[in-house]
């Protein structure tokens, strides 16, 4: 967290150990098509099976470029009393979304709920509900519920007095 006058810069890595264990199954999958070419060099142009690289080639660049995303990839929330910007990169995910403060109603913090291996898992989201009754997610990254909370004050405390207070949890999250 960045504090720079009169607003306030987050950034937070998308990088987890997910993301280092997933690299060498990247790697590999990217050698798949390669070894393909090469077995299949001597049969002719438009023989079917000479589909396959192409089709391995394009899975493992998407899996690869996934990969890579979320080793490299940061997200950026801008707050300033005008206005929330919140932008990914450096490789190119979702548009920057801008959010005028005159439209913020509140800023809450949500829990996410998720089962995996067996057991119970909550990760608590950062969320701003507007004037007009939409939403939108700033930060849905793996943060505590203290981590979020202080993102949460932060943020209001930048924004100012005519943001409500989010405290209050409402029932979000979903369970998978």
């Amino acid at each position: 967290m960045e504090h720079k006058a009169p607003g306030l810069i987050i950034t937070v890595s998308w990088r987890n150990m997910a993301s280092w264990a997933l690299l060498p199954l990247a790697l590999v999958g990217a050698g798949i098509p390669v070894m393909l070419v090469s077995k299949t060099r001597a049969l002719p142009w438009n023989h079917p099976i000479q589909a396959l690289p192409a089709i391995f080639g394009i899975v493992a660049l998407v899996f690869a470029f996934v990969v890579i995303r979320r080793l490299v990839n940061a997200t950026q929330i801008e707050v300033t009393p005008e206005h929330l910007r919140i932008s990914h990169g450096p490789l190119p995910w979702k548009r920057p979304v801008e959010v005028s403060s005159a439209t913020i109603r509140r800023i809450e913090v949500r829990p996410y709920r998720w089962r995996y291996d067996g057991r119970e898992v909550i990760h608590h989201h950062l969320w701003v509900v507007h004037r007009d009754g939409t939403e939108t997610c700033l930060l849905e990254r793996d943060a505590t519920k203290e981590q979020s909370g202080y993102l949460c004050e932060e943020v209001q405390r930048v924004l100012g007095a005519g943001v409500e207070n989010g405290d209050a949890q409402p029932q979000g999250g979903a369970l998978q």
